[in-house]
């Protein structure tokens, strides 16, 4: 090849930096959202002639109508980037002898891909922070809808290792301080109850929800589930001595109802 000539050459002068080709990448796969789909139609297609602000507000106005219209109830509508689980159910507790195909399942509702996933793209961020905060929306989502995941749970959504996925279960704890509601932290005897006595703490102490979930980083509905089996293990055991016999009427296993009576003040 003659050197004068390759000046013709094409040439990518694309900046290659890992920033840029983030930044690349995240276009790309917003691009792909039904959202920008019908905006590219108004747009392009239809002979809109509003501008794209307006063109938008009638999207997010159509799209918000066809969500409410279709959903009937909270499983039968999935959004772009969701999937349906099965969980364990919170009073679905592990007992010896007892498999996995005698055990009651809840279907419930996952955001896999988020608008926040697609956001992260922009900056290259490590896999295992990306990883920790699937593991805490997934975990958080399913225990808002009254069940729990396990770690072989995690780890077949993330498509690791059992082994693997506890290790993330234990880094976050680590790195946050608090634990997250994963069915063996909740169900099963060990160290992650740390989020509980800190949400009952601050309840006694007068608090409200909204603080309680501020403080916490907890949702509204696992505050109040605290809050509530707190209170009725505290009436039951004015009326009852038994651990049994108010674990068997309030459905919480006795390592969690003792968990709870030692946060029972002594003047109480």
């Amino acid at each position: 090849m003659i050197a004068k000539n390759l000046r013709f050459l094409p040439r990518d002068t694309r900046d290659f930096s890992p920033a840029a080709i983030a930044l690349r990448e995240y276009c790309r796969i917003k691009g792909k959202s039904l959202k920008h789909i019908l905006l590219d139609r108004f747009l392009n297609h239809y002979g809109y002639d509003k501008g794209a602000v307006t063109a938008q507000a009638i999207i997010d106005d159509m799209l918000s109508l066809i969500e409410h219209y279709y959903r009937y109830h909270d499983n039968s509508f999935l959004k772009q980037g969701q999937m349906v689980w099965h969980a364990v159910p919170v009073d679905e507790y592990p007992k010896k002898g007892k498999s996995m195909a005698q055990t009651k399942l809840k279907p419930v509702v996952l955001d896999i891909i988020t608008d926040s996933d697609i956001e992260d793209m922009k900056t290259p961020i490590h896999h295992r922070e990306l990883r920790l905060k699937k593991i805490e929306r997934w975990t958080t989502q399913t225990y808002d809808q009254g069940a729990l995941l396990s770690q072989l749970d995690l780890a077949v959504l993330l498509n690791t290792s059992s082994m693997t996925a506890g290790e993330y279960v234990r880094e976050y704890q680590n790195l946050y301080h608090r634990s997250l509601p994963t069915r063996g932290n909740i169900q099963l005897i060990g160290s992650g109850q740390t989020h509980k006595k800190q949400i009952i703490a601050l309840h006694l102490k007068g608090y409200l929800v909204p603080t309680i979930c501020q403080r916490t980083n907890h949702s509204k509905e696992a505050v109040e589930r605290y809050i509530r089996d707190y209170e009725s293990v505290k009436l039951l055991s004015t009326k009852f001595d038994d651990v049994d016999v108010i674990s068997r009427i309030i459905r919480l296993t006795p390592s969690v109802v003792k968990q709870y009576l030692d946060l029972v003040p002594l003047d109480s």
